[in-house]
């Protein structure tokens, strides 16, 4: 069931093939039934695709997170509380970096994030998010210094049924190796 709930697409293939199949052997022989299987397995491929809509698990809910996570940064409000909600209390020095972060920077464009990979552990209490991060940024004290790739890796911990950042790793976006996440190089 955890295949159907992740990624439909598979199967509704399989089932688009059948259909292919059924309006084709439909077509050669004029077997009514053949055109109601057809039907019937068109239907099932809406029901697979809706039935995944409506199921939400702990990793889309996280990679959903991550985004919004992104909106809140895009976003940054005089006192970044809506980013510092997505820290965990127990993390003080995460929530510091942020600010003396954010506090330097002013994006010029949306953020962009890409190749954004999601694993849980510990009964889905604990996960990783590895993506990448574009934006054009202005820095203080340097000014506009164009688009700049990035690459995170974010561990998260469920607290009060709600996904925190507990751990923030920035690595180079090519060699992908690890480096302090403030670092203005890449």
């Amino acid at each position: 069931m955890w295949l159907l709930t992740e990624n439909p697409w598979p199967l509704i293939v399989v089932l688009s093939v059948v259909v292919v199949g059924l309006v084709t052997s439909w077509w050669t022989r004029q077997n009514k039934r053949l055109l109601v299987a057809a039907a019937v397995a068109v239907l099932l491929a809406i029901g697979v695709w809706e039935l995944e809509r409506r199921i939400v698990t702990e990793k889309e809910r996280l990679t959903a997170r991550v985004l919004d996570f992104r909106d809140a940064v895009q976003a940054k409000d005089e006192e970044f509380a809506g980013v510092f909600g997505f820290f965990s209390n127990s993390e003080p020095s995460l929530k510091v970096m942020a600010t003396a972060g954010l506090r330097l920077v002013t994006f010029e464009d949306r953020i962009r994030v890409t190749a954004l990979e999601t694993s849980l552990t510990s009964n889905d209490t604990r996960g990783e998010t590895r993506f990448r991060a574009n934006v054009s940024l202005n820095v203080a004290g340097y000014g506009s210094v164009g688009r700049q790739p990035t690459m995170w890796s974010l561990t998260w911990r469920k607290e009060a049924d709600e996904w925190r950042i507990i751990k923030v790793r920035r690595f180079h976006p090519l060699s992908h190796k690890e480096m302090p996440p403030l670092t203005r190089a890449n």
